[in-house]
């Protein structure tokens, strides 16, 4: 299984106007811990990145992220092909995924969970929304609270 940073988050987007609006969500989310948002715009990008394939081999300046944010629609492969691989890769399968989509459509939220998404979420229009997403996303990226040895 691949070692995941617990401070990466990857986001594939090709909407340049959404992805300002999650990066002034995850300012707005007064979060202790905000992640290392790492953005590309389509899934061979995102299959590059994760594959530790050029330009994306240096695992110092390209980490495994920890979760992974789709689009449900990007240009060339969708959200839901690249959710399709990775999960067929055994090294990901443990890979937090979560599918932002402008579709309510119940046939596109059906098809992300029989693929894998762990939540599948309609994209808000207000960043206040989105705040509230993140911030309960950060669960992903937040190491758990240890007890203390007594």
């Amino acid at each position: 299984m691949a070692d995941f940073d617990s401070k990466t988050v990857l986001y594939v987007e090709d909407d340049a106007a959404y992805i300002l609006l999650v990066r002034r969500a995850l300012q707005r989310s007064k979060l202790s811990n905000i992640p290392n948002l790492r953005v590309l715009t389509t899934a061979e990008d995102a299959t590059n990145y994760l594959l530790g394939q050029a330009p994306y081999e240096d695992r110092i300046a390209n980490p495994w992220p920890h979760l992974l944010l789709t689009d449900l629609r990007l240009p060339g492969k969708s959200g839901l092909q690249l959710v399709r691989w990775v999960r067929e890769q055994e090294e990901f399968q443990q890979l937090p995924i979560v599918m932002l989509t402008g579709s309510a459509l119940d046939e596109h939220i059906e098809s992300a969970y029989e693929l894998g998404v762990n939540f599948c979420l309609v994209k808000p229009a207000e960043v206040e929304l989105l705040v509230s997403i993140i911030q309960a996303l950060s669960v992903y990226w937040i190491p758990p609270l240890t007890k203390p040895v007594i």
